[in-house]
């Protein structure tokens, strides 16, 4: 083993015993000042068994400017979001020691973070192996220090977990790799101080909820990756030669699959006028199955006909059935439904107020990942 492989491997085996202490200090406090110590120590010792190296690379500028665009078009975004799903104080914006206490050790933790991968990269370009192996073990010492005293008991709390947490990390820390190698410090270091410190910056955040944070928290990183890739060489590129057909190819299905995450998004969630949702059960056979789509419109106070399907909430699920009846009775709207299936109409009739739309496509199949999280969730 070449004697420059064998610092790196010792760093890094030396990152892999600090996360594993982590792990058993549940104190917040204590966790981030042994993170703080430990990790500063070993950017000390990097410094030294390493010679320094600028950060030359000739697309640093331009790199930064890229994910300076897509920063800002991300915020615009959730806080223009936020006019729909509505706003909440961070707990940092009501107590400024609490911003202090919060952003100090987020702030240092970073930089030393993302010094110490530059080093190593700078100083190991071409062993690869070692530096897709810092990037697991950076993974799992976010996952660590992200993680404090989390509850995963069941298996609802284990797939917001894997959404939340886990899955961002993974995406974060790999595009962090991938700028640091072919772009420079400069853009890794604004996307990481900017993705983990904007909390303690604005006092409101939007309420994205779980679904949507962990999208935004995928398809960001992804969006990154996809247009410096596009628009700037990477180093392999470079040096090979070997750019266009490659490059077309991908921005032509990168686009593709950014339009399809966004309308699939913006359905799900229910932004706009229309509104997806899965079908458990099979009420309404023949017109459509258990694991079936159907698209709604948002009910407005619209007329609604006989022979309509409505969707209505009733004891918090949502139910899809067949308006066959309407009564009016003091200035208020009853509809009576009855599923296809089903030998008799429904046993209570729907209020207006509980009508959350109106049917308009049904999209076969599609719905089933829905129905068997759900169902598992249940059990």
């Amino acid at each position: 083993m070449k004697k420059g492989i064998k610092k790196v491997y010792l760093i890094e085996i030396i990152i892999f015993v600090i996360t594993v202490s982590l792990y058993f200090v549940k104190n917040l406090d204590n966790r981030n000042l042994l993170s703080i110590i430990t990790l500063g120590i070993v950017l000390f010792v990097s410094r030294i068994i390493y010679k320094k190296r600028r950060d030359t690379n000739i697309y640093r500028k331009q790199a930064f400017t890229m994910v300076f665009a897509v920063l800002l078009f991300y915020f615009i975004t959730i806080f223009l979001l936020g006019l729909i799903l509505g706003y909440s104080k961070t707990p940092f914006s009501l107590n400024p020691f609490k911003w202090l206490h919060g952003l100090i050790p987020a702030l240092l933790i970073t930089i030393i973070i993302e010094k110490i991968r530059l080093i190593i990269i700078k100083n190991n370009e071409e062993n690869r192996t070692s530096i897709y192996l810092l990037t697991f073990l950076l993974m799992l010492f976010y996952l660590v220090i992200s993680t404090n005293n989390v509850m995963l008991d069941n298996w609802y709390r284990r797939f917001i977990f894997l959404c939340v947490t886990l899955m961002p990390i993974i995406a974060e820390e790999m595009l962090s790799t991938h700028v640091t190698i072919n772009y420079g410090y400069l853009p890794n270091i604004e996307y990481k101080l900017v993705m983990k410190l904007y909390l303690y910056i604005f006092p409101i955040f939007t309420n994205l909820g779980d679904y949507l944070y962990s999208a935004f928290a995928l398809i960001i990183p992804f969006t990154v990756f996809i247009i410096l890739s596009r628009f700037l060489k990477t180093n392999e590129e470079i040096r090979q030669k070997n750019i266009k057909i490659r490059r077309v190819n991908l921005g032509f299905i990168s686009t593709a699959i950014i339009i399809l995450l966004v309308v699939i998004i913006s359905l799900v969630a229910g932004l706009f006028k229309h509104q997806i949702i899965a079908i458990a059960s099979n009420s309404m056979i023949p017109t459509y199955y258990r694991g079936d789509a159907v698209i709604m419109e948002k009910y407005k106070g619209q007329e609604i006909d006989v022979g309509e399907i409505i969707v209505f909430k009733k004891r918090s699920i949502l139910v899809a059935h067949r308006v066959i009846k309407t009564k009016e009775s003091s200035e208020k709207l009853y509809f009576y439904t009855k599923g296809d299936a089903n030998n008799s109409p429904d046993f209570e009739y729907v209020k207006e107020e509980d009508v959350k739309g109106v049917v308009k496509r049904v999209v076969k199949y599609i719905g089933y990942p829905t129905v068997w999280i759900n169902e598992l969730f249940r059990r």
